[in-house]
Protein backbone atom coordinates (compact mmCIF):
# COMPACT_ATOMS: atom_id res chain seq x y z
CA UNK A 1 0.00 0.00 0.00
CA UNK A 2 2.69 2.27 0.98
CA UNK A 3 4.66 1.26 -2.12
CA UNK A 4 1.62 2.26 -4.47
CA UNK A 5 1.09 5.76 -2.93
CA UNK A 6 4.75 6.08 -3.37
CA UNK A 7 4.26 5.52 -6.87
CA UNK A 8 1.53 7.58 -7.37
CA UNK A 9 2.99 10.80 -5.79
CA UNK A 10 6.15 9.85 -8.06
CA UNK A 11 3.97 9.74 -11.17
CA UNK A 12 1.96 12.96 -9.66
CA UNK A 13 5.70 15.08 -9.47
CA UNK A 14 6.65 13.60 -12.98
CA UNK A 15 3.53 14.85 -14.31
CA UNK A 16 3.58 18.43 -12.53
CA UNK A 17 7.23 18.49 -13.92
CA UNK A 18 6.25 17.92 -17.40
CA UNK A 19 3.04 20.33 -17.54
CA UNK A 20 5.87 22.97 -15.95
CA UNK A 21 8.07 22.68 -18.55
CA UNK A 22 5.69 22.72 -21.55
CA UNK A 23 4.19 25.39 -19.88
CA UNK A 24 8.15 27.63 -19.73
CA UNK A 25 8.03 26.29 -23.17
CA UNK A 26 5.08 28.00 -24.56
CA UNK A 27 5.77 31.40 -22.31
CA UNK A 28 9.59 31.24 -22.61
CA UNK A 29 10.51 29.11 -25.68
CA UNK A 30 12.72 30.83 -28.59
CA UNK A 31 13.00 29.59 -31.93
CA UNK A 32 11.79 25.97 -32.12
CA UNK A 33 8.69 26.83 -29.97
CA UNK A 34 5.23 25.28 -31.19
CA UNK A 35 2.24 27.01 -33.69
CA UNK A 36 0.53 26.99 -30.24
CA UNK A 37 3.29 29.21 -28.27
CA UNK A 38 3.25 31.61 -31.38
CA UNK A 39 -0.18 32.38 -31.13
CA UNK A 40 -0.29 33.09 -27.50
CA UNK A 41 2.77 35.25 -28.03
CA UNK A 42 1.25 36.68 -30.71
CA UNK A 43 -2.20 37.12 -28.76
CA UNK A 44 -0.77 38.81 -25.86
CA UNK A 45 1.47 41.11 -28.12
CA UNK A 46 -1.95 42.44 -29.25
CA UNK A 47 -3.72 42.53 -26.01
CA UNK A 48 -0.66 44.98 -25.18
CA UNK A 49 -0.95 47.07 -27.96
CA UNK A 50 -4.85 47.29 -27.21
CA UNK A 51 -4.41 48.19 -23.61
CA UNK A 52 -1.93 51.04 -24.15
CA UNK A 53 -4.53 52.15 -27.28
CA UNK A 54 -7.78 51.83 -24.58
CA UNK A 55 -5.52 53.85 -22.26
CA UNK A 56 -4.98 56.82 -24.58
CA UNK A 57 -8.54 57.05 -26.23
CA UNK A 58 -9.98 56.72 -22.59
CA UNK A 59 -8.14 59.82 -20.88
CA UNK A 60 -10.25 61.48 -23.85
CA UNK A 61 -13.16 62.65 -21.44
CA UNK A 62 -15.98 61.88 -24.90
CA UNK A 63 -14.63 58.84 -25.22
CA UNK A 64 -14.51 57.94 -21.79
CA UNK A 65 -17.85 58.79 -20.96
CA UNK A 66 -19.30 57.16 -23.89
CA UNK A 67 -17.93 53.87 -23.51
CA UNK A 68 -17.69 54.09 -20.11
CA UNK A 69 -19.08 50.43 -19.83
CA UNK A 70 -16.63 48.84 -22.60
CA UNK A 71 -13.76 50.55 -21.30
CA UNK A 72 -14.23 48.75 -17.84
CA UNK A 73 -14.72 45.26 -19.35
CA UNK A 74 -11.76 45.34 -21.50
CA UNK A 75 -9.70 46.49 -18.62
CA UNK A 76 -11.72 43.31 -16.41
CA UNK A 77 -10.65 40.92 -19.51
CA UNK A 78 -7.32 42.25 -19.49
CA UNK A 79 -6.55 42.16 -15.90
CA UNK A 80 -7.43 38.93 -15.79
CA UNK A 81 -5.02 37.79 -18.68
CA UNK A 82 -2.19 39.32 -17.28
CA UNK A 83 -2.83 37.48 -13.70
CA UNK A 84 -3.18 33.77 -15.24
CA UNK A 85 -0.34 35.31 -17.22
CA UNK A 86 1.62 36.11 -14.23
CA UNK A 87 1.30 33.36 -12.36
CA UNK A 88 2.03 30.48 -14.91
CA UNK A 89 5.21 32.40 -15.23
CA UNK A 90 5.73 32.82 -11.65
CA UNK A 91 4.99 28.89 -11.43
CA UNK A 92 7.15 27.64 -14.45
CA UNK A 93 10.24 30.05 -13.54
CA UNK A 94 12.09 27.07 -11.82
CA UNK A 95 12.96 25.35 -15.53
CA UNK A 96 14.92 28.76 -16.34
CA UNK A 97 18.19 27.02 -16.82
CA UNK A 98 19.90 29.92 -14.86
CA UNK A 99 17.70 28.94 -12.02
CA UNK A 100 18.46 24.91 -12.41
CA UNK A 101 20.97 25.08 -9.40
CA UNK A 102 18.43 26.84 -7.05
CA UNK A 103 15.27 24.95 -4.90
CA UNK A 104 12.42 26.35 -6.42
CA UNK A 105 11.52 28.54 -3.32
CA UNK A 106 14.82 30.03 -4.42
CA UNK A 107 14.07 30.59 -7.85
CA UNK A 108 10.85 31.74 -7.64
CA UNK A 109 12.03 34.48 -5.09
CA UNK A 110 14.61 35.50 -7.58
CA UNK A 111 12.53 35.73 -10.14
CA UNK A 112 9.69 37.88 -8.80
CA UNK A 113 12.70 40.13 -8.03
CA UNK A 114 14.02 40.34 -11.61
CA UNK A 115 13.33 43.15 -14.16
CA UNK A 116 11.11 41.12 -16.36
CA UNK A 117 9.10 39.93 -13.80
CA UNK A 118 8.49 43.75 -11.75
CA UNK A 119 7.61 44.97 -15.67
CA UNK A 120 4.69 41.87 -15.31
CA UNK A 121 3.43 43.30 -11.97
CA UNK A 122 3.11 46.36 -13.44
CA UNK A 123 0.71 45.36 -15.75
CA UNK A 124 -1.67 44.20 -12.73
CA UNK A 125 -1.07 46.71 -10.31
CA UNK A 126 -4.04 48.30 -10.74
CA UNK A 127 -5.35 45.00 -9.48
CA UNK A 128 -3.68 44.27 -6.49
CA UNK A 129 -4.08 48.43 -6.15
CA UNK A 130 -7.66 48.00 -6.22
CA UNK A 131 -8.16 45.14 -4.04
CA UNK A 132 -6.72 46.60 -0.75
CA UNK A 133 -7.70 51.14 -1.52
CA UNK A 134 -11.25 52.18 -3.42
CA UNK A 135 -9.69 54.39 -6.33
CA UNK A 136 -10.74 55.43 -9.77
CA UNK A 137 -8.61 53.09 -12.36
CA UNK A 138 -8.15 56.13 -14.43
CA UNK A 139 -5.85 57.77 -11.85
CA UNK A 140 -3.69 54.59 -13.09
CA UNK A 141 -3.74 55.07 -16.73
CA UNK A 142 0.27 55.58 -16.42
CA UNK A 143 0.52 52.22 -15.08
CA UNK A 144 -1.35 51.05 -17.87
CA UNK A 145 0.46 52.77 -20.34
CA UNK A 146 3.55 51.30 -18.73
CA UNK A 147 2.17 47.93 -20.02
CA UNK A 148 3.90 48.40 -23.28
CA UNK A 149 7.19 47.39 -21.38
CA UNK A 150 5.67 43.83 -21.73
CA UNK A 151 6.81 43.69 -25.22
CA UNK A 152 10.38 42.63 -23.70
CA UNK A 153 9.38 39.59 -23.49
CA UNK A 154 8.34 39.16 -26.92
CA UNK A 155 11.16 41.02 -28.97
CA UNK A 156 14.45 39.99 -27.96
CA UNK A 157 15.79 42.75 -29.68
CA UNK A 158 15.40 44.77 -26.77
CA UNK A 159 17.95 42.70 -24.43
CA UNK A 160 20.72 44.17 -26.81
CA UNK A 161 19.55 47.77 -26.51
CA UNK A 162 19.61 46.94 -22.67
CA UNK A 163 22.85 45.04 -22.76
CA UNK A 164 25.01 48.25 -25.11
CA UNK A 165 23.18 50.42 -22.35
CA UNK A 166 24.38 48.80 -19.30
CA UNK A 167 27.92 48.42 -20.64
CA UNK A 168 28.45 51.87 -21.75
CA UNK A 169 26.49 53.38 -18.52
CA UNK A 170 29.60 54.61 -16.79
CA UNK A 171 30.52 56.76 -20.15
CA UNK A 172 27.34 58.14 -20.34
CA UNK A 173 26.60 58.84 -17.04
CA UNK A 174 29.82 61.14 -17.25
CA UNK A 175 28.70 62.83 -20.54
CA UNK A 176 25.50 63.61 -18.91
CA UNK A 177 26.80 64.87 -15.82
CA UNK A 178 29.49 67.12 -17.87
CA UNK A 179 26.34 68.09 -19.75
CA UNK A 180 24.39 69.24 -16.27
CA UNK A 181 27.63 70.89 -15.02
CA UNK A 182 27.51 73.04 -18.21
CA UNK A 183 23.57 73.88 -18.30
CA UNK A 184 24.01 75.05 -14.42
CA UNK A 185 27.07 77.63 -15.73
CA UNK A 186 25.13 78.68 -18.72
CA UNK A 187 21.68 79.34 -16.62
CA UNK A 188 24.10 81.12 -13.98
CA UNK A 189 25.89 83.31 -16.57
CA UNK A 190 22.86 84.18 -18.47
CA UNK A 191 21.11 85.24 -15.01
CA UNK A 192 24.02 87.25 -14.56
CA UNK A 193 24.11 88.85 -17.99
CA UNK A 194 20.13 88.97 -19.03
CA UNK A 195 19.01 88.81 -15.45
CA UNK A 196 17.97 92.55 -14.82
CA UNK A 197 17.25 92.88 -18.59
CA UNK A 198 14.62 90.01 -18.68
CA UNK A 199 13.60 89.32 -15.04
CA UNK A 200 10.53 87.76 -15.88
CA UNK A 201 12.80 84.63 -17.87
CA UNK A 202 16.25 85.25 -16.34
CA UNK A 203 15.38 86.74 -12.95
CA UNK A 204 17.20 83.62 -11.63
CA UNK A 205 19.16 80.60 -11.71
CA UNK A 206 16.14 78.67 -11.48
CA UNK A 207 14.02 80.25 -14.44
CA UNK A 208 17.73 80.48 -16.48
CA UNK A 209 17.64 76.58 -16.42
CA UNK A 210 14.73 76.30 -19.25
CA UNK A 211 16.88 78.24 -21.41
CA UNK A 212 19.79 76.33 -20.57
CA UNK A 213 18.43 72.95 -21.23
CA UNK A 214 16.36 73.97 -24.50
CA UNK A 215 19.91 76.09 -26.13
CA UNK A 216 22.52 73.36 -24.84
CA UNK A 217 20.39 70.33 -26.06
CA UNK A 218 19.83 72.50 -29.61
CA UNK A 219 16.05 72.12 -29.26
CA UNK A 220 15.81 76.20 -29.52
CA UNK A 221 12.43 76.45 -29.34
CA UNK A 222 12.72 80.26 -29.49
CA UNK A 223 10.78 81.45 -26.47
CA UNK A 224 13.05 82.89 -24.65
CA UNK A 225 16.20 84.09 -26.01
CA UNK A 226 19.03 86.58 -25.06
CA UNK A 227 18.80 90.40 -26.51
CA UNK A 228 22.25 91.68 -25.16
CA UNK A 229 25.24 91.51 -27.48
CA UNK A 230 27.30 89.40 -24.35
CA UNK A 231 23.92 87.37 -24.39
CA UNK A 232 24.20 85.84 -27.62
CA UNK A 233 27.87 85.49 -27.74
CA UNK A 234 27.32 83.43 -24.78
CA UNK A 235 24.31 81.42 -26.61
CA UNK A 236 26.06 80.85 -29.35
CA UNK A 237 29.53 79.26 -27.72
CA UNK A 238 26.62 77.12 -25.69
CA UNK A 239 24.83 76.45 -28.86
CA UNK A 240 28.59 75.35 -30.63
CA UNK A 241 29.20 73.30 -27.71
CA UNK A 242 25.95 71.42 -27.02
CA UNK A 243 26.28 70.26 -30.70
CA UNK A 244 29.34 67.94 -29.77
CA UNK A 245 28.11 67.11 -26.58
CA UNK A 246 24.25 66.07 -27.11
CA UNK A 247 26.24 63.95 -29.85
CA UNK A 248 28.60 62.64 -27.63
CA UNK A 249 26.23 59.85 -25.91
CA UNK A 250 24.85 59.07 -29.37
CA UNK A 251 28.08 57.89 -31.00
CA UNK A 252 28.72 55.94 -28.04
CA UNK A 253 25.95 53.91 -28.10
CA UNK A 254 26.47 53.61 -32.23
CA UNK A 255 30.03 52.26 -31.48
CA UNK A 256 29.13 49.89 -28.62
CA UNK A 257 26.20 48.43 -30.59
CA UNK A 258 28.60 47.53 -33.57
CA UNK A 259 31.02 46.02 -30.84
CA UNK A 260 28.39 43.83 -29.00
CA UNK A 261 26.50 42.64 -32.55
CA UNK A 262 30.52 41.42 -33.25
CA UNK A 263 31.08 39.82 -29.94
CA UNK A 264 27.79 37.87 -30.68
CA UNK A 265 29.07 37.14 -34.09
CA UNK A 266 32.23 35.63 -33.03
CA UNK A 267 30.89 33.98 -30.11
CA UNK A 268 28.19 32.22 -32.36
CA UNK A 269 31.02 31.85 -35.23
CA UNK A 270 33.45 30.07 -32.16
CA UNK A 271 30.44 27.25 -31.35
CA UNK A 272 29.89 26.51 -35.26
CA UNK A 273 33.52 25.40 -35.42
CA UNK A 274 33.46 23.69 -32.62
CA UNK A 275 30.20 21.65 -33.93
CA UNK A 276 32.40 21.03 -37.07
CA UNK A 277 35.78 20.08 -35.72
CA UNK A 278 34.37 16.52 -36.91
CA UNK A 279 33.33 17.85 -40.17
CA UNK A 280 29.52 18.06 -39.64
CA UNK A 281 27.08 19.55 -37.21
CA UNK A 282 24.52 16.80 -36.36
CA UNK A 283 20.80 17.32 -35.35
CA UNK A 284 21.91 17.61 -31.62
CA UNK A 285 24.66 20.07 -32.42
CA UNK A 286 22.28 22.46 -34.83
CA UNK A 287 19.57 22.66 -32.31
CA UNK A 288 21.89 23.92 -29.63
CA UNK A 289 23.45 26.51 -32.21
CA UNK A 290 20.19 27.55 -33.35
CA UNK A 291 18.82 28.22 -29.21
CA UNK A 292 22.87 29.99 -28.89
CA UNK A 293 21.68 32.32 -31.73
CA UNK A 294 18.23 32.78 -30.73
CA UNK A 295 19.27 33.76 -27.31
CA UNK A 296 22.35 36.25 -28.70
CA UNK A 297 19.38 37.75 -31.05
CA UNK A 298 21.03 36.73 -34.35
CA UNK A 299 18.69 35.99 -36.63
CA UNK A 300 18.07 32.84 -39.12
CA UNK A 301 19.17 34.06 -41.88
CA UNK A 302 22.59 35.54 -40.46
CA UNK A 303 22.97 31.65 -38.75
CA UNK A 304 22.49 29.76 -41.58
CA UNK A 305 24.88 32.08 -43.92
CA UNK A 306 27.55 31.75 -41.06
CA UNK A 307 27.27 27.58 -41.07
CA UNK A 308 27.65 27.57 -44.78
CA UNK A 309 30.43 30.33 -44.90
CA UNK A 310 32.40 28.26 -41.83
CA UNK A 311 31.86 24.89 -43.68
CA UNK A 312 33.06 26.14 -47.01
CA UNK A 313 36.13 27.65 -44.90
CA UNK A 314 36.68 24.00 -42.84
CA UNK A 315 36.62 22.25 -45.94
CA UNK A 316 39.54 24.66 -47.57
CA UNK A 317 41.64 23.68 -44.77
CA UNK A 318 44.63 21.95 -44.69
CA UNK A 319 45.44 19.01 -42.76
CA UNK A 320 48.25 19.39 -40.17
CA UNK A 321 49.83 16.17 -40.68
CA UNK A 322 49.52 15.82 -44.16
CA UNK A 323 49.18 18.91 -45.74
CA UNK A 324 46.32 17.87 -48.08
Amino acid sequence: MTESKLDVSIATKSLAQSYRAKAYQLLEGHSGISMVAKSINIFLIILIITNVIAAIFESESNYHEQYLIEFAVFEFISLTIFCIEYFFRFWCCVEAKEYAHLSHSKARVKYVFSPIALIDLIAILPFIIAMFFSVDLRSLRLIRVLRLLKLTHYFKGFNIFISVIAKELKSITAAMMVMIFLIVIAASLMHAIEGKIQPETFGSILRSLWWSVVTMTTVGYGDVVPITPIGKVIATVIMLIGVGLVALPAGMLAARFGEELRERKDNLDSKIKVALSDGYIDQKEYQELARLADKLEIDQEDFQRSITQLKQESHHEKCPHCGK
